[in-house]
């Protein structure tokens, strides 16, 4: 199956990255089980995903050094093939976007080093003060019962495809903002996602998207 899509849009955790990068900083500061049950009942929807935002970050209270620390853990823990798939679609014109739940100074290093525009990633926003320590975090439609939906809705342009990449429920949420939900099981296998996917790669590798798109 191959179809004309125009903009491919990807979640960054588990899905570029074989990582969940908010449980990550969250070890690092001493409350990486907590901060995982919660990460878990949200992605399973036993909990409304945006409860967990505000609560997860006032649990960890992040330090830029943490969430500095984690993208270099995203670079560390690329997907196999997305380098050189990102590549291949950037060079076939594709706009690629990342829509992430993860921190924002984490997810945007890493999106940069795949070749992605600073203008096309967008995740949660965490505000420091002038020494690094945690003040909170910006409000934004990511951390609103709207979620990625609103995000992704917003991305679309007029006449165009769009294609969604994700693992988590949150991005099964945004699926019908796009034409294609591609469900993506290398490193997580949600049961959700594997039954509300139009599409379920069940590899390591992103390299079978390239077989989806003309």
């Amino acid at each position: 199956m191959r179809q004309r899509i125009d903009d491919i849009i990807f979640d960054c955790d588990s899905t570029l990255s074989r990582i969940e990068g908010i449980d990550e900083v969250a070890a690092l500061s001493g409350h990486g089980e907590r901060v995982a049950q919660l990460t878990t009942a949200a992605m399973n929807g036993d909990i409304p995903l945006e409860r967990i935002y505000g609560e997860r970050l006032n649990i960890i209270r992040p330090t830029l050094r943490n969430v500095l620390t984690v993208a270099e853990r995203y670079a560390q823990t690329e997907v196999a093939d997305a380098r050189a798939v990102i590549s291949h679609l950037l060079a076939g014109g594709k706009q690629i976007f990342v829509v992430s739940g993860g921190i924002y100074q984490a997810v945007l290093p890493f999106a940069k080093s795949l070749g992605i525009s600073e203008q096309n990633v967008c995740a949660v926003h965490v505000l420091f003060d002038r020494h690094g320590n945690y003040t909170g975090f910006a409000a934004s439609p990511l951390t609103t019962s709207t979620g990625k939906a609103e995000v992704i809705r917003g991305l679309r342009v007029s006449g165009r495809t769009a294609m969604l990449v994700g693992d988590g429920t949150s991005d099964l949420a945004a699926k019908h903002a796009v034409d294609l939900f591609v469900g993506f099981g290398g490193v997580v296998s949600r049961p959700a996602v594997r039954a509300g996917a139009q599409v379920f790669l069940e590899g390591p590798s992103l390299l079978p998207l390239l077989d989806l798109i003309a």
